[in-house]
């Protein structure tokens, strides 16, 4: 809908819905205007996912919208661009989901509710699409479309001036990619008019990335070839929320809360069902996305009694976070008082020297080792409500 202004305004969306982007051919003063729809996520028509660089720049342009204008960030017009330029190779591309458009930027609540089900999201699209961004010297000849889904020009990356252009760009940098890609059923890359499919781009090209040049080496890029891949179990089983952001500190994002709220599609089930209960949620300040963040991780490397053994630095890096290291320092102080027991307490409650000794009971090792798993479950839920609550009393009664 539209204000007086003919400003468009995003109508609520509930919380089953999902809006989807539909491009027309036409294009009035280079920019294709575009209808945005809502749909319940249970019947929603086939769309696509697409997954691009923001960029730094503020929103300095715009777009046509349902008859309006939307005031967008000029990576975002450049996008749309060679979107459509490619639509004439992929009869089946009609509908779109692009985050800066489907969801409301300006909604901190609606935000939350829909990166909550990002995962959701990047599984249900036939296939994530990525825009790589324009190519700023290709020769004419070189780069014209290729029309017909199976065609493609991955037979050009024998050249490696193509291949350091391709993965110098700013794309690879950004966190959020990581989950947008890992989670895809299918993967297509548009590079200007070129374009590759993920799976004829990372065979040849996999070692050069992760043990070639240093810069792609400490990337979210080496991450992610190792995690879509499948060279690791991640991608089926998730990780822990620690490794997955000391492994991607040299990655980027924007908001500086996104250094979690990323990467929780991509944690282990329980951890995520833990932090899930409180992440994502951008009406939060990024102070206290670190507090109660830093809380939880300090359970998990530094529990009581051993608190002693560990600086903060050895625990994290204040680099991860962001802020100064005195602010970092303060913050890291204030989790003091906010300990629940360790998940090591629960296995020392199952088993110990008498459970083990029950265990080399050949009659009964089998019954008692069940037993033994089951009681270890029970105490496992115990820990994760223990420390459900105290996390949310602490989210809730912290004043950052």
């Amino acid at each position: 809908m539209a204000n007086s202004n003919n400003r468009f305004v995003h109508d609520a969306l509930g919380s089953d819905d999902i809006r989807l982007v539909e491009l027309a051919q036409t294009h009035p003063d280079r920019r294709p205007p575009l209808s945005l729809t809502p749909f319940p996520r249970s019947s929603a028509p086939e769309h696509f996912a697409v997954s691009y660089y923001w960029g730094q720049d503020v929103e300095g342009d715009f777009i046509h919208l349902n008859g309006t204008t939307l005031a967008t960030r000029p990576s975002l017009h450049q996008l749309l661009l060679g979107l459509r330029k490619h639509c004439s190779g992929y009869p089946r591309w009609q509908y779109f989901w692009i985050e800066a458009i489907c969801i409301d930027q300006s909604n901190g609540k609606e935000k939350s509710i829909q990166v909550r089900r990002m995962d959701e999201t990047y599984r249900n699209a036939a296939a994530t699409v990525v825009w790589l961004g324009a190519r700023e010297h290709a020769a004419n000849d070189d780069d014209k479309p290729v029309a017909g889904r199976n065609a493609n020009h991955t037979a050009k990356l024998v050249s490696s001036s193509l291949v350091d252009e391709i993965f110098s760009r700013p794309y690879w940098s950004c966190i959020w990619i990581i989950q947008e890609l890992v989670l895809a059923k299918d993967i297509v890359l548009l590079y200007g008019n070129l374009h590759f499919t993920w799976r004829g781009l990372t065979p040849p090209l996999q070692p050069r990335i992760i043990f070639g040049k240093s810069k792609w080496r400490h990337s979210a890029l080496a991450r992610l070839m190792l995690m879509v891949g499948g060279i690791t179990h991640s991608r089926k089983n998730g990780g822990a929320l620690g490794e997955l952001m000391r492994s991607l500190a040299h990655s980027e994002c924007a908001d500086p809360r996104n250094r979690v709220f990323a990467l929780l599609s991509l944690v282990e089930p329980e951890e995520r069902a833990l932090l899930g209960t409180i992440f994502p949620d951008y009406t939060m300040s990024h102070e206290k996305v670190m507090l109660v963040t830093m809380t939880y991780l300090k359970q998990i490397y530094a529990p009581p009694p051993f608190m002693w053994v560990f600086k903060p630095e050895q625990v994290w890096r204040p680099e991860v976070f962001g802020p100064d290291r005195k602010t970092w320092q303060t913050l890291w102080k204030e989790t003091e008082g906010h300990e629940t027991p360790h998940d090591l307490s629960n296995y020392a409650k199952v088993w110990n020297l008498k459970s083990l000794g029950k265990l080399l009971r050949l009659d009964t090792a089998t019954a008692t080792l069940k037993q033994q798993k089951t009681e270890l479950r029970g105490h496992r839920r115990d820990w994760y409500s223990i420390r459900e609550d105290a996390l949310r009393k602490l989210a809730r009664d912290s004043q950052r």
